[in-house]
């Protein structure tokens, strides 16, 4: 009997010292939850106290979702809740909604293609294909609407390191630097700055908080930008030195990506002018001669 109380008292105290080691965290990573929260809804709309009522969204929006739940991985639920964060839509679509939407959308391709073409063999094969593109499609925009938002931010990029870099030469923290201009900018960039900003004043480490920007800006310029924070870091370099070789470098990257589409440019011209100038030019320059050629030998 002694033995079992003993046992007992042991269990518990193990889980209050667990308990406790663990509450710290859990709570850092609560307060982390509410900073995105306050960045992401800076003025949020008061909710008014009237009669409550459910719509059809509210009502089927959490069945699908539940359903598509089941067949989705924590993983890749994970990973889509960082591709919403990509596209700058995690603020009006949750991982649920999101699959409550694939999930809409592939009943309605099944019910569009047996609506068409019936039970047949061939309706069947149409319902695969449109449920399958009901699926995937979602995705795909996704990852475009995430690709064209990164390529919007990193065009701010290069000002952003020049006004950093003029900061920290003036002897700012690099912290400092970045709350510098995120105070006096108004772009999209300074808002993904402001929530790295956040994060670290919260207690996040540095490393983790800039692992997020570069998640949330998948660019091939904020991952350079986040690897050379991250190197000149842990070696101990200058980073207004850094960072001035890095916005020179995205500069000049820029200008020949310029180049490159002009150079391009006479060789996408060249079938548009093939298939609808020249004939027409043909048409206005030959047509003329050609009639009075028939002319001359009808007679």
């Amino acid at each position: 009997m002694l033995l079992v109380l003993g046992l007992l008292f042991l269990g518990g105290a193990a889980l209050a010292v667990l308990q406790a080691v663990a509450q710290p965290r859990a709570a850092r990573q609560a307060s982390l939850r509410r900073v995105k929260s306050y960045a992401l809804y800076r003025e949020q709309r008061s909710a008014k106290p009237e009669e409550e009522r459910v719509s059809l969204v509210q009502a089927v929006v959490p069945a699908l979702s539940r359903v598509a739940l089941r067949f989705t991985p924590r993983v890749q639920r994970d990973e889509l809740q960082g591709r919403l964060l990509a596209a700058g839509l995690a603020a009006r679509l949750t991982v649920q909604q999101f699959l409550a939407l694939k999930t809409i959308a592939a009943l309605v391709g099944i019910a569009l293609a047996l609506s068409l073409a019936g039970p047949t063999v061939g309706g069947v094969l149409l319902a695969f294909v449109l449920a399958a593109a009901g699926i995937v499609m979602p995705d795909f925009i996704l990852k475009r609407r995430a690709a064209a938002r990164a390529t919007r931010l990193t065009i701010d990029l290069p000002e952003a390191l020049d006004q950093i870099v003029v900061s920290l030469e003036a002897g700012v923290s690099f912290d400092a630097a970045v709350s510098y201009y995120v105070q006096r900018s108004r772009t999209a960039l300074a808002r993904e700055l402001q929530l790295m900003l956040s994060e670290l004043r919260m207690g996040e480490a540095r490393t983790q908080a800039l692992r997020r920007l570069a998640e949330r800006v998948p660019s091939n310029e904020m991952r350079v930008f986040v690897q050379t924070l991250l190197q000149s870091e842990s070696v101990g370099m200058s980073r207004a030195a850094v960072l001035a070789a890095q916005a020179a470098d995205l500069r000049h990257r820029r200008q020949m990506a310029a180049e490159e589409l002009a150079q391009k440019a006479p060789i996408k011209m060249l079938f548009p002018m093939l298939i609808f100038i020249l004939p027409v030019m043909f048409v206005f320059i030959l047509g003329p001669a050609l009639q009075q050629l028939s002319n001359l030998f009808g007679k």
